[in-house]
């Protein structure tokens, strides 16, 4: 599973706290890590066993390996918490086999978290260590150096004035500064924050959660032609049966009517836009034009009119008795189905359609579930789907998404789609399936033809 495809069915929310498993001159321990796990809708993933995998790495993001280790079979609470401390797992690679080996004033660390929650490590991000993990070195200066020589007895100095140890400190957003001292850049110590919208919550990444229930709307019209907002019961419907009209015409009178409207007499037009034809011995006239010209058909009397049409299925061609033939193309229909579930599958993997009740044209392959157009022309593919909960359907093209057929389903049940299309000679189309939670794709039939 991608971490893409992990964001559409889980979001973890981390709280990262630094601090020592002893006390006094002892070097830290760990460092305490605590999340909650929720899925897509902001809930709680409660009593759920996962693994997860600390990285730390030097220099940046995508640098050294220093340090890694995993804690397995992790169960979260009744509340969707673990905790953990980093240090404690079992290591599993780097540069060093214990965290209080790495070299923490030689670069920049960063910590890269990992976690599995079915079948395969979920990328969480890469965040870079500030000043609270620091602390791991700090605690070195505490362990006491050799003995240096006794240097000379100093002389005894003024008192001085008490007013020159008047400073001040300010800082400009960036900068500590102490008047008549030095000046500590500060920016690195900045978290930026991060926005997270699950459902209709936003949070921010150490802060609070709003909730937009009421931010979010849709318009809705009813059988009664009300035109309703969604979300607030308390709002004005809006009657839109003032705007509705209707075209009435009364053949006796000629008069074309729009309801709340002015009509138009088109008797005029009646009378000269409907016409007969007759035919009079061999000739062939139209009425209501004194001034028109007759056909005379006598000529087309020989009898070279007598032909007939005629079909054949085995090339797919028109022809007609003491005339020509045309190739209509090779036919292209097929229909094949999944009468089975298979598994484990994950995010957007190929869904075969293995069962093939028939594939004229031979352009579909129920080992791939791909469909290869023979030829430039408009084609018509029929998708049903008996979805799992969570799943997503799609159509590709060339192996690019083209239409969504069915995203993030909330309850189990069938999805059935009609799509049209232009394609070239040699595209390929296939149906790809999401299954998100589930362990298993679902059944359903993939079919189509060449509509010209």
């Amino acid at each position: 599973m991608t971490l893409k495809g992990f964001k559409r069915y889980y979001a973890l929310l981390i709280f990262l706290l630094v601090g020592s498993a002893s006390f006094g001159q002892d070097v830290p321990l760990g460092i305490f890590y605590q999340a909650v796990a929720r899925d897509n809708y902001g809930k709680e993933l409660v009593n759920k066993d996962i693994d997860v995998k600390f990285s730390i790495i030097s220099g940046n993001p995508l640098g050294t390996l220093v340090y890694q280790e995993l804690f397995a079979h992790v169960t979260t609470s009744k509340f969707g918490v673990f905790s953990l401390i980093i240090g404690h797992g079992t290591p599993t690679g780097g540069l060093y086999g214990e965290l209080s080996q790495i070299q923490w004033s030689t670069a920049y660390h960063y910590l890269k978290i990992e976690v599995k929650f079915d079948n395969d490590f979920i990328d969480m991000g890469t965040m870079q260590f500030l000043s609270v993990p620091y602390a791991l070195y700090a605690q070195k200066s505490l362990e006491p150096g050799p003995a240096g020589q006794k240097g000379d007895q100093g002389a005894k100095g003024d008192p001085g004035d008490p007013a020159t140890d008047k400073q001040t400190l300010s800082f400009d957003g960036n900068n500590l500064s102490i008047s008549n001292g030095n000046t500590i850049n500060l920016s690195t110590l900045k978290i930026p924050a991060q926005l997270t919208l699950l459902g209709d919550t936003l949070s921010i990444l150490g802060g609070n959660k709003v909730g937009l229930t009421n931010q979010i709307q849709d318009l809705q019209l009813d059988i009664n032609n009300k035109l309703k907002i969604t979300k607030n019961s308390s709002a004005t419907a809006i009657d839109l049966n003032p705007f509705k009209q209707n075209l009435s015409y009364d053949n006796a009178t000629g008069l074309l009517s729009i309801s709340n409207g002015t009509g138009a007499d088109i008797s005029a037009l009646k009378t000269a836009a409907i016409q007969d034809i007759h035919l009079t011995g061999n000739q062939l006239t139209i009425d209501k034009n004194s001034t028109s010209t007759g056909v005379d058909l006598s000529k087309y009397m020989d009898n070279t009119d007598n032909q007939t049409i005629s079909y054949s299925q085995s090339n797919n061609s028109l022809t007609i008795s003491n005339g020509n033939t045309i190739s209509l193309g090779s036919m292209v229909a097929f229909r094949a189905e999944k009468i089975n579930p298979t598994g484990p599958v994950g995010t957007e993997v190929p869904l075969v359609f293995e069962t093939v009740r028939y594939n004229d044209g031979l352009a579909y392959n129920n080992t791939t579930g791909e469909f290869l157009a023979p030829t430039d022309g408009i084609y018509t593919f029929n998708v049903r789907y008996d979805a799992a909960i969570g799943a997503k359907i799609s159509l590709y093209l060339n192996g690019q998404l083209y239409e969504i057929i069915a995203d993030v389903l909330s309850n189990s049940g069938a999805v059935y789609r009609s799509i049209t299309m232009k394609l070239a000679m040699n595209n390929i189309i296939k149906v790809i399936v999401s299954t998100g939670i589930a362990t298993q794709s679902g059944t359903g039939s993939f079919s189509g033809f060449k509509v010209n």
